[in-house]
C-alpha cells in the first residue's frame, strides 16, 4: 500500500487517541509514571527527496515517533537522523542470509534497527543487534526479519502494539 498524506494524518490521529488513553492508565497499571510516548508532528514538510517515497510522505506529516513504554520500545527517527544515517553512521546494506540495500529509519529499545528496503522501496526489516562494518550490516545468529511488507504495514503494527497495551 502506498502511504498518502491522508493515510498518515489518519494514522497519527488514531495514535494520538490511543496514546492519550495509554498514558492516562499507565501509572495505575504499572506502578510508575510513563516516559514520553508520542507521535510528534512535523513542524515543516520533509525537504529531502532522496529517501524512498513512503518515507518522504511520512516525514511531511510526522517528525518522529517515540514509544519507549510500548513493548521493548519503538522509535521512528527524525528525518535528519535518517538522512544522516544514509550518509554514514548507520548501515545501508544487509549482508549474509539476506542481501538488500536499506534506509534505517527507526529502532527499538533492544538495540534492533528498523530499515526500509531501498531496492523495492517497501519491505521493512528488523535488524537485530549484529556486526556493522562501515555501512554493511552482517546478519548474526539471529537473522534480519521482515516485519512488514511496507511502511503502512509497519505503522499499523505500531498501532496494534499500542492498542494491545490498553
Amino acid at each position: 500500500m502506498t502511504v498518502t498524506d491522508e493515510w498518515i494524518s489518519g494514522w497519527a490521529g488514531r495514535m494520538d487517541a490511543l496514546c492519550s488513553t495509554f498514558m492516562e492508565r499507565f501509572a495505575s497499571e504499572f506502578g510508575y509514571p510513563p516516559d514520553e510516548n508520542r507521535v510528534t508532528r512535523a513542524a515543516s514538510p520533509a525537504t529531502v527527496e532522496d529517501l524512498p517515497d513512503d518515507l518522504v510522505t511520512f516525514y511531511r506529516r510526522v517528525e518522529q515517533v517515540s514509544f519507549p513504554d510500548v513493548g521493548a520500545g519503538f522509535f521512528v527517527h527524525p528525518e535528519g537522523r535518517t538522512v544522516a544515517g544514509m550518509r554514514g553512521g548507520l548501515p545501508t546494506r544487509i549482508a549474509g542470509s539476506r542481501e538488500d540495500s536499506v534506509v534505517v529509519f527507526g529502532s527499538d529499545g533492544g538495540g534492533a534497527l528498523f530499515a526500509l528496503s531501498a531496492t523495492d522501496g517497501s519491505t521493512v526489516y528488523r535488524l537485530p543487534p549484529s556486526r556493522v562494518e562501515g555501512d554493511v550490516y552482517t546478519a548474526g545468529a539471529v537473522p534480519p526479519e521482515v516485519v512488514a511488507s511496507d511502511l503502512a504495514g509497519f505503522l499499523s503494527l505500531l498501532e496494534r502494539e499500542l492498542a494491545a497495551m490498553i
